[in-house]
């Protein structure tokens, strides 16, 4: 350890163990009142659909409050802070952390900021580790030794609570740093939106009506196929939330797309099915064969519209010379060109540009400061003429 780490030794680190639904409505309160706090969550999801909570860290730069969910059954002083407008929850990487406190809370932190994305814009590193973000801001070398321990196990160990400890110490240090660094750049509100542009996306990426068609190759299906593909990706879900597994211990995503590639009416054209195990077979045959049969009694106004299907190989050139108009731009700006524009916003521009399909503008990572920066600039210099 250098200096710097050496003023939070073990006798320096304020580290609160919170096990009781007083104590953590106490600290709520006192949270409540301050304009910043950061967060982070150790979880486990191996075998299950959903995270189970191990640890829940709170620091406002001195002391580390580790609340024990194992422990504490009356969450509402939690979800009260994790949606109060006035203390900005900062974290870091946190799309999973969203996750936890979706699950355990019901709701998502409102408003929060990540670091990860501020980072982008700060000094143009895309995806920034946690290390690699300490070491920059504070010339810190950290330790991640416990990133795999069994957070669910008590009493947790000294070095586990020091480890998840020093995660929102440290990241309550760099937060003001960061946001300086963005404020010189007066980009602190790109950041701000990117960060509930993030929250949109968790919330489609976590609703199975918005993100079936994610499947690979699910365009190739016929209007029946894609129909069946939708109800069984729903069933799937709602499968895996029911029994708490792995959507694909459920079925996979190839057994998905095979079953609706031959929309099978009886079982031993459903046990033909890719990657379909007999257990499967045995627990959820029958449903399957009434999903077909679901389908097979719409009519054919009545299914799925068809997808849109890959540009074609003469849009790579398109493709290619808006990758580099964006990455000029982007250095131009000292910001990460990745930040700039994602995969899933490019990919509906070039298909705009290249046969005339619609843009959607109620994606919010399309509007505000990037389609004024960067999306009206690619539709105005790429533009058939």
């Amino acid at each position: 350890m250098n200096d710097q780490d050496d003023a939070l030794n073990d006798d320096a680190l304020n580290i609160v163990w919170v096990a009781d639904n007083e104590s953590l409505s106490s600290w709520c309160h006192y949270w409540a009142e301050l304009p910043v706090i950061a967060v982070d969550t150790e979880f486990i999801r191996r075998t299950t659909y959903f995270p189970i909570t191990g640890l829940i860290q709170i620091s406002e730069g001195d002391k580390a409050v580790l609340i024990d969910p194992l422990s504490i059954d009356e969450w509402e002083p939690l979800r009260s802070l994790m949606v109060n407008p006035s203390v900005m929850k900062v974290f870091h990487a946190c799309s999973e952390d969203l996750d936890v406190f979706d699950r355990l809370l019901g709701v998502l932190p409102t408003p929060f900021y990540d670091t990860q994305i501020g980072e982008a814009y700060a000094s143009a590193q895309w995806s920034l580790s946690y290390v690699k973000l300490i070491h920059e801001y504070l010339q810190i070398e950290v330790a991640k030794d416990e990133t795999r321990s069994d957070w669910t196990q008590r009493p947790l160990t000294d070095a586990q609570k020091r480890y998840a400890a020093l995660d929102v110490v440290y990241l309550a240090k760099v937060y003001p740093m960061q946001v300086a660094r963005l404020q010189e750049k007066d980009m602190l509100e790109w950041v701000l939106e990117d960060c509930e542009s993030l929250k949109w996306q968790y919330q489609m990426n976590s609703d199975p009506e918005q993100n079936w068609d994610g499947i690979k190759t699910a365009w190739r299906l016929s209007p029946a196929g894609l129909t069946l593909l939708r109800l069984l990706f729903i069933w799937r879900d709602g499968q895996a939330r029911k029994e708490n597994v792995p959507k694909g211990q459920i079925l996979k995503d190839r057994t998905l797309w095979s079953l609706a590639k031959t929309l099978p009416t009886h079982h031993k054209a459903v046990s033909e099915a890719e990657e379909l195990t007999g257990r499967q077979h045995r627990l959820y045959g029958e449903v399957i064969l009434e999903q077909v049969a679901l389908v097979n009694e719409l009519s054919p106004d009545e299914y799925q519209l068809p997808l849109e299907v890959p540009l074609p190989s003469q849009a790579g050139e398109l493709t290619k010379s808006i990758k580099a108009f964006v990455r000029e731009k982007a250095e131009a700006l000292n910001i990460a060109p990745e930040a700039m524009m994602k995969r899933k916003l490019l990919d509906p521009l070039v298909r705009h540009l290249f046969d005339g399909t619609d843009v959607d503008w109620q994606n919010p990572a399309i509007t505000g400061w990037r389609r004024d920066v960067i999306v009206d600039p690619v539709l105005e210099k790429f533009k058939k003429s």
